[in-house]
């Protein structure tokens, strides 16, 4: 009870103290235009030079900065076939770091290249990743049972992923259920499996029914899961997991690009100590199971489970003080991806001033909330 006061007192100083820093410098056009200007400078001197060990971290750089402002050099495009034939040879964060960049921004191209090495990659992960982006291009190699890699979980997540391609979807009245955390209030992010649609933060009360304005409709904030690389959930970066999240706080971010408004600090289940979700931590996945209760058979909300095993951490809900303009052809457009969290937008004018915020609409209403929430749950509700 003392650390659920204690939640919603910090939140509530956080929120205080934000209600009156509503100008941030960095979200002003000028310094966006900066920016990204010098961003872009970086990448183009990056993309110019040989993929060497002097230059891995220019590299590195401008991979995520491309990712970022989904950035396609000119020429580069033809550049990629090269590195691609040697990229088993190169240290395995330089492979991660530029398949996410080739998938981000070229989503099942190069399967050529990619077929010939992906299985001389350095790592369990990286290999996936290879095989994602074949299978964005239908092509799906065979792979040697009795390897060390046919055995990973990581090997596991995406032969289930692909050979399930239609989910069950649960309904969202079970998500009202009282055998579903029962008494408790609960965050609920529902999502779209096609992440290009922004899904819709939800809130369910203690008495097991949605928060509703002062119409009368139930809240409904808008919030997308979908990683700027659209990888799966099991992956670094990729999309948010779905399943259960517990929440350990609110914090306001160093982030130049998640900005100061608060955010709501999640942990999934085997990301840190299991002591932090589970009182029982020698059958974690029993635990898990009776957690979600009547929603226990729908696969999907064992996303965020899985995805700790597989080694995925700092996911958390927050702003953004991203350029929008960078995605302005996007359908989740004037939304901005992440690296795999939840994202509700903000809009901020050429002068820094925060002129609307989804994310600080909801965290304030849950602030002011009797029962503070212990869980978040993403659920994917439809194609």
């Amino acid at each position: 009870m003392h650390r659920k006061i204690l939640f919603a007192t910090i939140l509530f100083i956080l929120l205080q103290e934000n209600a009156s820093a509503q100008q941030f410098s960095f979200a002003s056009k000028a310094v966006r235009d900066s920016v990204t200007r010098e961003l872009v400078k970086k990448v183009n001197a990056a993309v110019a030079k040989p993929v060497n060990e002097q230059t891995l971290k220019e590299w590195k750089g401008a991979c995520w900065a491309m990712e970022l402002m989904l950035y396609k050099p000119k020429g580069f495009r033809m550049k990629v076939p090269a590195i691609i034939k040697s990229l088993h040879q190169q240290p395995v964060s330089f492979q991660q770091s530029f398949l996410e960049m080739v998938i981000t921004l070229y989503p099942g191209k190069f399967k050529k290249q990619l077929s010939g090495i992906w299985t001389k990659l350095g790592s369990n992960k990286v290999k996936t990743m290879a095989l994602e982006q074949l299978a964005l291009a239908k092509k799906f190699p065979d792979v040697k049972v009795d390897t060390v890699f046919a055995n990973s979980d990581f090997y596991n997540f995406y032969k289930k992923r692909w050979l399930s391609p239609h989910p069950v979807f649960p309904d969202k009245k079970i998500f009202l259920s009282r055998e579903f955390l029962s008494g408790q209030t609960v965050v609920v992010s529902f999502q779209y499996r096609n992440r290009d649609k922004p899904g819709c933060l939800m809130i369910r009360t203690a008495e097991h029914e949605w928060l509703k304005d002062e119409k009368g409709e139930p809240y409904c904030f808008t919030q997308l899961a979908r990683s700027v690389t659209n990888l799966p959930w099991y992956i670094t970066n990729g999309n948010t997991p779905q399943g259960l999240h517990k929440i350990i706080g609110t914090d306001v971010s160093n982030n130049n690009c998640i900005g100061p408004t608060p955010n709501l600090q999640l942990v999934m289940p085997l990301e840190e100590s299991p002591r932090l979700f589970f009182s029982d931590t020698t059958d974690s996945y029993r635990q898990y199971k009776e957690l979600l209760g009547p929603l226990s058979g729908f696969p999907g909300l064992y996303e965020s489970y899985g995805a700790g095993k597989t080694g995925r951490s700092e996911i958390i809900a927050h702003g953004t003080t991203i350029p929008e303009w960078y995605y302005k052809n996007k359908t989740y457009y004037p939304c901005t991806p992440s690296l795999g969290c939840l994202c509700s937008p903000e809009i901020w004018d050429a002068s820094g001033t925060l002129l609307q915020s989804t994310q600080q609409e909801w965290v304030k209403i849950i602030s002011k909330l009797a029962i503070q929430p212990q869980y978040l749950v993403v659920a994917e509700t439809g194609e």
